[in-house]
């Protein structure tokens, strides 16, 4: 009997616990503060590779919470070189970057919005030079082409960075110059034509918000300049925009890719060896979701390359 009395009042206490458990969990309100990711979800370089990052800030600074959110997020993708489009305050960028360790902040010298800048890692970059080209071709350029010529572990490289023209109705007309896919037509045969004069057998990064998409057929495609030459130009988002995911896209909305990375052959087998990779970062992860980076951050995820052969080079292949 006594046994028995024992184990009831075990029962009770049980069920006892379980109701306060449940009570304790309902009637409060529900947290509306991002839930905090651990910091790994933005790793993206390392440190025995090249990391690159292509990635559009809309309007930035976007909102009051903007600048607050990068300068702890820049640092946890730990690229050494970012590429920015839509910087609309260059005063506000700088001031950014000062509060970011071990990077330094380019923004070019155009007169216009929409600026193009740089983020990149001291420790590991040194840049020789940085300019313009095409200025005052805006119609085939609305942004002028910016390029950093820097040298990573002993190596020369030059990444051209872009904002193409945006919009357009996926149809080329070719009798009208301005036409939006025109437009984009002549800048990638323009940059194409400009690599094959001034860089033909170095490594060349070209890079941005493109604003088109390249797995699509030759009578719509923007890109055939460089996609007709496989044997000189690779897209490494290619694998992406021909099996696009809500989770792999630079442009959740459309469930596209329009940011894009291309590199010259001289990186084939950099990019070829173990450990490279290409991907769009889901940085929205750790701001508790879409809706939430929309409006504090941007429309665009990053995108970014890694280069496993570039850290390992010999200097004797220069």
């Amino acid at each position: 009997m006594k046994g028995k009395i024992k184990m009831n009042n075990r029962i009770l206490l049980c069920i006892l616990l379980l109701i306060a458990t449940v009570l304790s969990s309902c009637g409060k309100n529900q947290s509306l503060t991002p839930p905090v990711i651990p910091d790994p979800v933005l790793e993206f370089g390392t440190d025995s590779t090249l990391d690159i990052v292509t990635w559009n800030l809309k309007e930035f600074p976007l909102d009051n919470n903007t600048i607050t959110h990068l300068i702890h997020i820049i640092p946890q993708i730990q690229a050494d070189i970012i590429a920015f489009q839509e910087i609309m305050d260059a005063s506000a960028f700088y001031a950014m970057a000062q509060q970011i360790s071990g990077y330094q902040a380019l923004v070019y010298n155009y007169s216009g919005g929409w600026k193009l800048a740089y983020l990149y890692k001291t420790s590991n970059i040194t840049v020789n030079s940085e300019y313009t080209i095409f200025t005052g071709e805006s119609r085939p350029f609305p942004r002028p082409p910016y390029i950093l010529d820097l040298n990573f572990n002993g190596s020369q490289y030059f990444v051209i960075n872009n904002h193409f023209k945006a919009l357009g109705d996926n149809v080329v007309d070719y009798n009208d110059p301005w036409d939006e896919e025109m437009r984009r037509i002549d800048a990638s045969t323009m940059l194409e034509g400009y690599i094959q004069q001034n860089h033909p057998d170095d490594r060349v990064i070209l890079l941005g918000d493109l604003n088109d998409q390249i797995q699509e057929p030759p009578a719509t495609n923007v890109f055939m300049a460089f996609l007709d030459k496989p044997q000189s130009y690779y897209f490494v988002t290619m694998p992406i925009a021909q099996n696009p995911t809500p989770d792999t896209v630079s442009y959740p909305r459309y469930n596209s890719i329009i940011d894009h990375i291309l590199i010259t052959d001289e990186l084939y087998s950099d990019f070829e060896a173990s450990g490279s990779v290409c991907a769009a970062l889901q940085v929205e992860e750790f701001m508790g979701g879409l809706s939430v980076y929309y409006n504090q951050i941007s429309d665009h995820r990053p995108v970014g390359i890694r280069l496993s052969g570039s850290r390992n080079r010999s200097q004797k292949d220069d």
